[in-house]
């Protein structure tokens, strides 16, 4: 009788395993395929979080959206360029872009008018956009 616990535990464990390492191992995937929720600027985006963050992260939150803006800043960290857009003084819109995903004729810089589409994950001094492709 015990064998049959522990060999069944076994399985389940062994299952769990094989479950895990699908999920870490699965490519990434950008929201290019994605139908857009809404399009909105990234001063309405932002000004939104900020009146309301409550309210906002109940509408936007794991959803896919198109923000339009002006980059304020362009840094790159690991595989990632984080692209800012302009709300306001205080902030704006961080999207966060896989390298790959780039073309390599890209080039970013503070001033140039640009629509994103992403995948809404809250608000952190700026509303967040990750999994994001540059709309053409």
């Amino acid at each position: 009788m015990r064998k049959r616990y522990f060999f069944s535990f076994g399985i389940i464990l062994l299952l769990l395993a094989a479950w895990g390492i699908y999920k870490v191992t699965l490519p990434h995937h950008n929201s290019s395929g994605e139908q857009a929720v809404a399009a909105l600027s990234a001063r309405n985006l932002y000004n939104e979080f900020l009146n309301s963050e409550n309210i906002a992260n109940k509408k936007w939150v794991g959803k896919v959206i198109e923000v339009s803006g002006s980059i304020s800043s362009v840094s790159e960290s690991g595989n990632y360029v984080s692209l800012n857009l302009k709300g306001s003084e205080q902030g704006g819109v961080n999207c966060s872009i896989l390298k790959k995903d780039l073309d390599t004729g890209d080039k970013f810089k503070s001033g140039d008018s640009i629509t994103i589409k992403g995948k809404c994950t809250g608000f952190l001094m700026d509303v967040n956009l990750v999994d994001c492709v540059i709309k053409k």
